[in-house]
Order: C-alpha cells, then structure tokens, then sequence
C-alpha cells in the first residue's frame, strides 16, 4: 500500500496580476507551504481574539514537496523544471521499470501553469517529456526486449476526442466512448495507440497532439487549456531471468487537467462559458471522489469496499478509476497562483490537495499471467525435485512421475509460445518498414503507406491476418516449388504455378493473369490485364481470396465522398452492400471447397474438443445475430424518432410562415384597406406545374425501380433454385461416395477378420505339428535306439547300414557341392543386379546434387538474363535425365523380378529332387531294419510312416489354407480397386458440377452488379431532376415573398413592431394570437422530441455497450479456452514423449541388465560342463577298473533300459556335493552357525515387483534376520567367486523365465538356502577363510558380517517385512 504522493508548486505574477497591484500571499519553507490572508489583517473582528484573528489569516499546509518557481534570481529556493523532474518524474520511471501502474496529474485553476509543469515550453521542458525521455534512455539492457505504446485524448465538454488520429483541424469530432472491460477496467472505444520505437517518434505524436487540443484565449490566460489531456504510456519489458520467462507491464497516465475558473474572472460567455462549466463539473466530481477516497482510507477500507465512489458522475473520473483508487503509484501537483486577487481559488487548491495526500494505493506488479504460471510451474517442479532428491529415476510412484512431467512440459510450452509471441513481434515490426501498428480501443490498427492486399481467410483454425505489400514494380503470385521463387505464395485449386503477376507504376496497380489461369475481381473473370481499384476483391484459383487497399486511394475517395451529395453516399452505400454480397458468396466458395487453404485435417483425438469449441462459435454468432437484430431495431426505432421529430420541426417551420403570412396580411389591410393578395397568380400556376412534373418524374422512377427490383428477385430465386439442384446432386454424389467407402470399409474388415481366422486356425494348426513332430522324434529316437541293438547282433546287417550310410554320407557331399555351384551361380546374377541398383542410387544422388546447385543458382539475385536462361536450361535436361533414369529403374526392377522368379523355381526343383534322392535312402534303411526281423521294430517303423503321413498332410493343409487366403486378398484388393475407381468417378462428377456451380455464381454476381448500376443511374437522374425541380420551386417562392415584402415595404423582422405601431382589429387579434399559440405548441413539441431522442439515444448507447461488453467478454473466454486447450494437448504430447524416452530408456537399462546375467548364465554354464565333463571322465576311469576287476561283466542294455550306467560304491562316494538336492535341508552346518530362508514376499508392483527373501542367521544367542532380493544373492555370489576359488564348484540357482510367479519362488527358496549352506560349508574348511577355526576361534554376528556385507542388517530391516 502507499498514499498518493503530493506536490505544490508556485508560479511568478502575471501580467494582469502585476497591473492590478495583487499582493503576493504564498511562502514556503521545505515542505510547508503556508497562505496569507492581507486582507483579514485590514479588518478587525469583534468578539475574535489575536491568536483565532492570525489562525485564520494565516494557513499552513505540509506536502510531499513544495516546489518555489518564483524568481530565477533566487537560486537557493527556486526549482527548476529538472528539479520538479528529479522530484517526482524519476519516481514514476521507476514505477514504470519496476512494473507498476503510474499517473501523474495536474490539477489549479486557470493559467496557474499546469500546461507549463506538464509540457512545458520547447527550450524548457516539462514532466512528460522528460519522463518519455528517460524511459527510453533507461534502454540499455540488450537481454531486455521493450515495447512502448502511446495514445493521446482529450475530454472537452465531457466528451473524449483522439488528438493523434488523423488530421482533425479541419473536422472535429469528438465522438469517442468510454467503456468498461470486464476485467481491464474502463477504456476508450476506438482509441488509436501507436507503438514508438524512440524519443524522436514519441516527441513527434506529443507534439501532434499539442497541436490540434483545444484551446482559448481568457481574461485570465491567452492560451486557457479547455480540455482535460491524458497521454498514456503503455511499457512492456520482457526478458529471461535464470530460465525463467519475466513480462511486466505499466501503465502511465500523464495528465494535464483544465483549470478551475470563474466566469467573472475569466469573462466567459456563450462558448466558452459552456466549457468552464463542464471543467468545472469534471473537476467538482475529481474533487468529490477524492474527499470519499480519502474518507475510505482514514477509516482503513478499501476503495468500493462498502463506500460507493461516484467514478462514473464525469469521464475523468472513470477514466481514472484505477489511478485514483486502485492499482496505481499516483503523483498530485497542484499549481498554484501567489496572488492575493486568487486567494480564494488559491486557498481551495491547496485544501484540494491536502484531501489528496490521504487516499491508500494497492499498487501491484502488472505481471504476464502466463509468466506467473511459469514461474509458479517451476517452483512446484523444484519443490517436487526437493522431496525426491533430485532424481527423477528414484521415484516409485508413477502419478509423482506424471504430475512432474506434466508440470515442466506445460512450462516448456508456455515459454515457448511467450518467446514466440515476442520473436514475432519484434520480427515483423522489423522487416515491416511501411507497416504502423495502432490500437483503437478493443482492435488493433495496421497502417500501411502501400498498396497491398489483405487474405480473406475462411479456415476456422487460421488465428492471423495476412498483408502483402505491393511495392513498386513487378510482384509475382504463384506456388512455393515456382522456379524463380514468387513473391506471394498460394496453394489450392486452380492455381497455377506462376498464377499471375501484380504490377505498381506510380500508385497505378494492375493485374496481369498468366494464360489459362483462374483469376476474377469482383466477380468478373480477369483474362486481360485489369486495373485494381480501392477495396475491390480479387479471387486466385478457387479458394485464395483477397480485399486490395490502395491508402492514396481511399484518400481520395473519403474527399470526394465528403464534398458529394446525398446520392453519392446512396451509391457508394450500395456498392459496398454488393461487394459484402460478392466476398459473402465467394466465402460460401471458399467453405464448399475441397482443397481448403489451411490443408489440415483435425484427427479423431481432437474431434471432440472441437465440436464443443464449435458450439461455444454457434453460441456466439446467436449472440451476434441477436445483437444485429436488436441494433437493426434500435436504429429503426432511432430513425423513427428522427422522422418524427423532422415532421415536427417541418410542421414548426410552416406554423412560423403561416404567421408571417397572417401579419403580413393584417399590415396590408391596414395599409390598403382591404385584404387583398399580392399580384402571384402566375407564380402559383408555375408552381402547381412544377407540383405535377414533380409527381410525373417520381411515378416513372418507381416504375422503372419496381421492373430492376423483380429482376433483381427474379434472379435470386433462380440462383437458388439452381444452387438447390446442384446441391442436391452434389449431396447425392456425396451418400454414394460415404456407401463406396463403407464398402471398403466392410471389405477391409472381412479381410481382417479372415486374417485373423486363418492367424488362429494356423496357430492352432503348428501347435497340433509341433506336438506330432516332438512324438516322431521321439520315435525315431527310440527306433534308432532298438536298431542299433539289433544290428550289434548281426554284422551283415550292420555291413550293410554301414554301406547305406556312406551312400547318404556321399549323397549329401553331392548336394553340398550342387548347391554350391547353384548359390556361387545365383551369387553372380544377384551381384550384378546389387550393381546396378547402386549404380542407379548414386545417378539420383548426382541428380540431386546438381539440382541443389542449380537452385542456389537461380536464387542468386546477380545472374544476367543469359545466365538464367541457360540455368533453366540445364534445369529441363535434368527433368529429362530424371525421366530416363526413372525408366532405368524400372527395366532393373523388372530384370530383378525375373531373376528372383527363376531362383525360386529352380529352388523348388532342387528340393524336390532332394527329396526324392532322400527318401531313397530311407526306404533302404527300413528294407535293412525289415531284415532284422524284430516285431517291435517293425511295428515302431508303420508307426514312424504313418506319422509322417499325417504331418505332410497337415504341412499341405496348411499351404492349402495359405494359398485360400492370399486368393482371398487378391479378390479383396480387386474389389477394393474397383471401388476406388467408382468413387473416383464419382468425385470427378462433383467436381463438375462444382465448377458449373461456380461459372454460374459468377454470372448471378455479374447480373445483379449490371441491375445495382442501373438503379444507381436511375437514381442520379431522378435525383439530379429533383433538385433541378426544388431549386425551381425554391427560387419562385423567394419571388414570391419578395415581392408581397416589396408591396408592403416591410422587412421580415420587423413584422411584430409594424403591428404594434396601427390599430389592429379583435379579430385579426386573435388570428395572430391563435398563430402564436399553435407555434408555441409546435415549439414545445419539437422540444419534448427532441428530448425523447436524446433520451432513447442514450439508452440504446447503454444497450449497446452492454451487450458488446457481453459479446466481447464470450469471445475473450472462448479464446482462452482455445489456447488452453491447444497448450493441454501440447502438453499431453510433450508428458506422453517424455513418459515414453523415460519407459524406453528404463527398458534398455533392464536390457543391458538381462545381457550382463545372460552372459554370466553362459559362463555359470560353461563351467558346469567342463565340471560334468571331468566328473565323466572320472567316472569313466572308475568304470572301466571296475570293469576289469569284475572280469569284464557289465550289464546289457535292454529295449527297457538301454542308458544302464555301472556305478561302484567308491563313485558315489567320491562325487562331490554339487546339486545334491535331496539331502534334507535342515541339517546343521558344522560349528555353531545355522543359516535358513524360511519365508518370501512380493514388494513393489507392476513392472518394478520383485520378490524378498527372508534369511534367518543364529550364531550362538545371537539371532538376526535380513531382506534380500535374489539379484543380492547374485552379487554374493559373484564377490565371493573371486575371492574364494573353491566356490567355483558351487552352482548358483540360475535365472528363470518366468521369475515373478509362485510357484518359481517357492523353488528358488529352496535353492538358495542350499546353496547358502554350501557356501559356509565350505569356507568354514578352508584355513585361508576368515570363518575357519584357525582365524576366528569364537564366531559371532560381528565375524560374519565383516566377512561379508551381505548379512549386515539394513537402515530400514526393523522387522520381519523390512526392504534392504
């Protein structure tokens, strides 16, 4: 909170103040200013003492400062225009950089020098310009980007005027209306705001303002200010402070209030006492609220809090609002006069003044709300980090996840929309050298110097505005890939790629279509070059609409419009009500159209939001349209009123002549004696024939405006009659292009589902051929096993298998060495094929290469008309050698299909005959196995045979079902083709009629503007003949009533003295006085008209501002809640990325981690097999002794055991103890050490789930349990691996698929307690080991826990369900 901070300066006497000998009646010491009555010290008092005579003589006053501008002379009291500036102008700079609202206002009566403080003279400057100054010299941090806008009005006679729009000399209006935005406060409707980029600029707009405000000269002042002047400075810093976005915005209102006066001391009168008099109200009502205020203040309330503050009673009040009462730094300096003839409107300043120094602020920083949100998104996302550590990976609780990828993409998007938004800005505002970008009230302004175009855009997702300059010479308009590159690019149908070419010669714009282009302006197709004139609309293609702006132009235009008549406003009324109709249609063309400018399509996710954004639209044109239709009611009701009262003063306006007739009558009479007429007979009959010509010419017009009118309706109801037709068969097109596309759809879904049928059938299908195969492999295993046996019996036979074999053996030697020659023949083919298709790859890349240069050539701006020439030239045998390459590519493509054919078809040959040669083989080796004799031999090869019967019909079945489905999906893509081909057709014929539609459209338009110019003929000349008739009729009764005053010799004013000079009968009395009373009657009406105008003017102006507040404020929301709903789902993606990178990133982490124990799985393994390797040959060895000490008995494998293995006592004794599962294990280990696992538990969930196992050590009393997940016990392992080589024998429990389940972790329980035993087993014999008795006579926990860590009790293991 801060009070308003206060001021009091003091001018030298005046001219006039000097001549009338005043008395100087103001000191100041400090910040005391104190006002002398002279006069009361003349006076004595009865009943008054000394002390209560010199309290009231003398006043004191205490402000924020005293400022003495008296005598320059005076150098150590008087303050100079840069110490009033040092005083309070830095101050507000401050304010301004800080990002606060600041206002500065002057406030005395007439010519106290307010102007003077404020502006000042050119050689001596006042606050303003030095505050404007310093704003800009403060501009030096380059990290900074700063915008400042300016705007400049005056409030005269309570009504607000733009002293920076336009040149308002010669017409001047003040026709500007405060408003009040729901949220931004009180405004200005209309108001222009120019953004300035330096003092210069800033000192110019002051300047123009200065110069058009209205002044007066006084009795008081030569130059009285009798307006109240605001220049408002809008600053805008924006800048990136530690990552962090920062945009703060001031407002500065600089103002310069009209002076207080009275119209005995001013001397005003007519004009300029009206004016006093609304200064004085303004001024009455600042006054009034500042009482309030500061009343509000001294009892600690708010401001409208529970007080009503009268604002709105003047227009600076509620201009003020905030600056008064609100979010404001607010600066009063009160001018004031020494004289003692001003005493009294001295004395009232100051009291002024002094009410003012109590008011209470609120001033706040005016921060971006997005940057808000910013910064506010990244102290949640530090406060989130704080909690977890700073590590993201830590987290286990994927909403903390979300929620904080959600809080730094959403700041990520809005800093870079904050970015964009100020990149833009600065960059358009750059390269735009021609463009001044104003605001006027709630819309932006863009002044262009040029001729230019403006895009009529009718894509509901196009947000901007686009303007392109015509500048002197040639511009081109075509599509982007244009050779050279165009100047304006557009897309579409119908476009061309260089469409046209606009050309400018001394502001003469003209528009020259390329051939065969489609080009029209204002509804007439353009074929030859058409001159553009101001606003006309300019079609290229079908679906690129423009409006041409000519400034010079439309300068002119607004000249002419302004020295035409009545007529030429009509007609130029009705030429901009055809060419609203032409854009209007032209935009139906636009919506209609298939290739729309935008190009985007909306996906199905964002559908939905905007169908509900299309709904709040709908809402909004309803209140549009009712807006319209309650306008349209108010100005007809308006109009009424307006013809009523024009009938009124028309009846007035007759009342008077009648009684100038009747006086004029009654003089005559008196003169001559009788009443008699002046001699006009002949003027009345001109006048009657005039009356009749008149009704003549008026009934032929209507005639003629009636047949233009029912041509006009004509040609509408046949326009639509013909846009019904065609709109119905377009829609009927459309039904059959939906059905083509629910057939394909249907098509597309059967095929998907038959696919999915066949998927399943096939999968089931393997599965039964799997299972067959394993059963005859089995077979064959068993089978292989029983011959075998048998052959050992017989050595014929077996001489003969073992010829068999060495035929396959040979066999298979020729088929390796067949295939290779084939593959070494196919090698060549498919090489030379890989050659050339690289060949081609480097030709295109050549192409291209040579491409990219060519087009940094052409866009070399030096190039001479030869050298383009011949660029294009190499460009066309580019063209040519891209289609020879193309066709190359093609023949390759075919030579390579035609090989891979061949290749497959003598692969399938070659494995027939492999077959076959195989199958050979196999039919010998069952006529050997037939030989044996065996019966189970026999019955196990029909079993053999007959399985492989049915697995190659189910191989075949299988290929059957293949080759149903791919048939099935040829069909499917040929009905699919044909479809397609339909709806093509079908989409040709729309198109048709869409271009029929279009040619006729432009027809209708040039139909209607041929009628509109005719009835704008007909007008004019009915008009031109009225006039002729009027002036006519005008100049007739001028001679008449100059030749009855000539008759009688009386002047028209001088009618009431004439009959107050004769005798005027009782009769010819009360004719008078019956005249006189009908006039005032008639008076009194006009009067009560009028009023009542005033009144329902007044009331639909409120009417209006509400509803526009209304419609406004819809619109507002309906942005935001555009933007908003564009920032979530550029938030959802940016979350879904990053949720994604994150999943991704933690997979390839569990990737390298399944690797890294796949690789130890593999080394685990490898050492298993050489264990088992040497544990076989030691077996072996035992085998073969014992063999020899028994004599060579041995047992025979049988059909029912044919793995027999001999073992002796000895062997079973000397195996050592890996993977002996079935010993109990609840043994004890030696010493007096007992390790157990006896439960396990689940932690976490989802991906992250694991499994915990209990391990329970007891070591004497001591007694302790631990958590650990199996991954610890492999790192237990794989620590102890190094250190204690004997454990190499051990086997650790090895991972499992599917480790997560049950029944895999009631297994590994078992497993790891073993081996756990094992391992202290183990150590406890080896003397090196800290756990042998030589080491550690007693164990404890302590002993334990410092040969490992791993039996270390963790932070958070305080119970039985802890986590390590």
């Amino acid at each position: 909170m801060t009070s308003v901070k206060v001021a009091v300066r003091v001018r030298p006497l005046n001219k006039r103040e000097v001549d009338l000998n005043s008395n100087f009646i103001i000191e100041m010491h400090g910040k005391k200013t104190t006002i002398t009555n002279t006069k009361l010290a003349e006076e004595k008092l009865d009943g008054v003492s000394e002390t209560t005579r010199e309290a009231m003589r003398v006043k004191d006053f205490t402000f924020d400062f005293s400022f003495w501008t008296v005598d320059r002379l005076d150098t150590e009291r008087y303050h100079d225009q840069q110490t009033v500036y040092n005083g309070l102008g830095v101050d507000v700079v401050d304010s301004a950089y800080e990002g606060y609202n600041a206002c500065v206002f002057a406030y005395g009566q007439t010519g106290s020098g307010k102007t003077y403080t404020m502006m000042g003279p050119p050689d001596d400057v006042g606050l303003i310009p030095r505050i404007c100054q310093e704003l800009f010299i403060r501009m030096t941090d380059e990290t900074t980007s700063y915008r400042t806008e300016v705007s400049y009005l005056e409030i005269y006679n309570e009504k607000v005027r733009d002293l920076l729009k336009g040149n308002l000399s010669d017409h001047v209006v003040h026709n500007l209306r405060v408003r009040e935005h729901p949220k931004d406060g009180p405004y200005v409707q209309g108001l222009s705001k120019y953004i300035v980029n330096s003092y210069t600029e800033i000192e110019g707009l002051m300047q123009k303002g200065n110069s058009v405000r209205t002044t007066a000269s006084t009795n008081m002042n030569d130059v009285s200010s009798r307006s109240h002047a605001i220049f408002t400075i809008i600053f805008t810093q924006a800048t990136i402070k530690s990552g962090i976005p920062s945009e703060k915005t001031s407002k500065v209102h600089l103002v310069d209030l009209a002076g207080s006066e009275r119209a005995t001391a001013t001397g005003a009168t007519g004009v300029r006492l009206r004016e006093g008099g609304s200064i004085n109200k303004s001024l009455v009502s600042l006054g009034t609220v500042i009482k309030q205020l500061a009343e509000a203040s001294e009892k600690g309330q708010r401001a409208g809090k529970g007080t009503f503050i009268p604002y709105r009673d003047s227009v600076l009040t509620w201009l003020l609002k905030d600056s008064l009462g609100g979010n404001s730094r607010t600066i009063m300096i009160t001018t004031i006069s020494p004289a003692e003839v001003n005493y009294a409107e001295t004395l009232s300043a100051l009291r002024y003044a002094n009410r003012a120094k109590n008011i209470i602020n609120r001033p706040t920083v005016n921060e971006d709300k997005n940057v808000k949100i910013i910064r506010e998104l990244r102290e949640e996302i530090e406060r989130l980090k704080t909690m977890i550590g700073g590590d993201i990976d830590s987290i286990s609780a994927p909403m903390v996840k979300e929620k904080l990828h959600e809080s730094e993409a959403r700041m990520k998007v809005l800093t870079e929309e904050w970015s964009e938004k100020w990149k833009d800005i600065a960059s358009i505002l750059k390269e735009q050298g021609t463009l001044a970008l104003r605001k006027e009230g709630a819309g932006v302004v863009l002044d262009s110097a040029l001729p230019h175009l403006i895009g009529i855009d009718d894509d509901i997702l196009s947000t901007g505005i686009m303007l392109f300059h015509l500048k002197e010479g040639k511009t081109r308009v075509g599509k982007s890939h244009a050779q050279p590159s165009v100047d304006i690019v557009i897309a579409g149908e119908e476009v061309k790629v260089e469409h046209c070419m606009i050309e400018n010669v001394n502001n003469s714009v003209t528009l020259f279509p390329a051939p065969d282009a489609l080009c029209s302006v204002n509804g007439n197709l353009a074929t030859q070059p058409t001159k553009l004139t101001q606003g006309a609309v300019v079609v290229l293609g079908k679906t690129n609409m423009f409006r041409y702006n000519n400034p010079t132009e439309a300068a002119q235009m607004k000249e002419e419009l302004k020295k035409g008549t009545f007529l030429m406003q009509k007609s130029g009324m009705r030429l901009s009500l055809s060419r609203t109709t032409l854009i209007s249609q032209s935009m139906g063309d636009l919506y209609r159209s298939s290739d729309n400018i935008s190009g985007w399509e909306l996906d199905s996710s964002h559908r939905e939001e905007k169908e509900r954004i299309e709904e709040l639209r709908g809402q909004i044109r309803c209140l549009e349209d009712r807006y319209h239709a309650e306008e349209e009611e108010r100005i007809n009701q308006q109009v009424a009123l307006e013809m009523e009262l024009e009938r009124r003063q028309g009846q007035l306006d007759r009342a008077q002549r009648d009684l100038e007739r009747v006086q004029l009558e009654v003089i005559q009479a008196h003169q001559t004696g009788i009443v008699k007429l002046p001699k006009g007979s002949e003027i009345d009959v001109l006048l009657s024939r005039l009356d009749e010509r008149e009704r003549d010419i008026q009934e032929r017009a209507r005639l003629t405006s009636e047949t233009l009118h029912q041509k006009i309706e004509d040609l509408h109801l046949e326009n639509e009659c013909r846009k019904e037709r065609t709109l119905g068969h377009i829609t009927v097109l459309e039904d059959k292009c939906r059905l083509k596309d629910t057939e394909v759809k249907l098509l597309q879904d059967e095929l998907a589902v038959k696919k999915q049928a066949a998927h399943e059938q096939d999968a089931e299908d393997q599965k039964v051929i799997n299972v067959e195969q394993e059963q005859l492999d089995r077979m064959r295993k068993d089978f292989q096993v029983l011959f075998h046996s048998q052959l050992d019996g017989d050595k014929a036979l077996k001489q003969k298998y073992t010829e068999v074999e060495q035929s396959e053996q040979k066999l298979q030697s020729e088929f390796a060495c067949r295939e290779g020659e084939m593959k070494s023949r196919w090698e060549h083919s498919v090489q030379d094929i890989a050659g050339e298709n690289r060949d081609i790859e480097e030709a295109w890349a050549d192409l291209r290469h040579q491409e990219d240069e060519l087009n940094q050539l052409l866009e070399t701006e030096g190039l001479t008309e030869g050298e383009r020439e011949e660029a294009k030239t190499e460009r066309d045998q580019l063209e040519e050698a891209k289609t020879l390459l193309k066709l190359e590519e093609q023949k390759v493509a075919t030579r390579e299909r035609k090989i891979l054919d061949a290749i497959e078809v003598e692969m399938d040959r070659w494995e027939k005959y492999k077959g076959v040669e195989l199958e050979k083989v196999e039919e010998m080796k069952d006529a050997i196995a037939k030989e044996c004799g065996n019966q189970d031999l026999d019955r196990l090869s029909g079993k053999i045979h007959e399985k492989q019967t049915v697995i190659s019909e189910m191989v075949e079945d299988l290929k059957h079902q293949e080759t149903a489905l791919r048939e099935f999906e040829k069909d499917i893509e040929q009905r699919q083709k044909k479809y397609l081909e339909e709806k093509e057709e079908l989409l040709v014929e729309k198109q048709k009629l869409h271009d029929t539609q279009c040619k006729a459209v432009i027809k209708f338009e040039k139909d209607i503007i041929s009628i509109n110019e005719d009835l704008e003929d007909l007008d004019t000349k009915l008009n031109d003949e009225l006039k002729e008739i009027q002036e006519e009729r005008e100049g007739l009764l001028m001679l008449k009533k100059s030749r009855s005053m000539a008759d009688s010799g009386i002047e028209a004013g001088d009618l009431d003295e004439h009959l107050q000079m004769i005798d005027v009968s009782d009769k010819d009395q009360q004719r008078i006085e019956e005249k006189k009373k009908e006039l005032t009657e008639l008076q009194a009406a006009v009067d009560r008209a009028n009023e009542q105008l005033e009144e329902k003017v007044c009331h639909f102006d409120l009417a209006r501002d509400n509803e526009l507040d209304f419609i406004e404020l819809e619109k507002d929301s309906l942005q935001e809640r555009v933007r908003q709903d564009k920032i979530n789902a550029l938030v959802e993606q940016e979350v879904k990325r990053r949720m994604f990178e994150e999943k991704l990133e933690r997979e390839q982490k569990r990737q390298l981690e399944r690797d890294r124990e796949r690789q130890e799985r593999d080394e685990e393994i490898k050492h298993l097999k050489e264990a088992h390797h040497r544990e076989m040959k030691k077996l072996k060895d035992k085998f073969e002794r014992s063999r020899a000490d028994t004599g060579g008995r041995t047992m025979t494998p049988s059909l029912s055991n044919p793995y027999v293995t001999v073992m002796s006592a000895d062997s079973e004794m000397d195996m050592p103890r890996r993977k002996s599962t079935g010993c109990s294990l609840n043994q004890e280990l030696p010493g007096s050490i007992h390790i157990s696992i006896p439960s396990y538990r689940i932690q976490a969930y989802g991906s992250d789930s694991h499994y915990e196992y209990e391990v329970k050590i007891v070591i004497g009393d001591d007694v302790w349990s631990i958590q650990r997940r199996y991954s610890k016990f492999r790192e237990f392992h794989m620590a102890l691996k190094s250190k204690i080589p004997e454990l190499n024998a051990l086997v650790f429990p090895p991972k499992k698929l599917f480790s997560k389940t049950d029944k895999v972790a009631a297994e590994r329980r078992e497993q790891l307690e073993f081996y756990m035993r094992s391992v202290l087993e183990i150590c406890m014999k080896i003397p090196s080991c800290p756990l042998h008795l030589s080491q550690n006579a007693f164990l404890s926990k302590q002993v334990i826990c410092d040969f490992d860590p791993f039996f270390r009790k963790g932070l958070f293991e305080t119970s039985k369900y802890g986590t390590a």
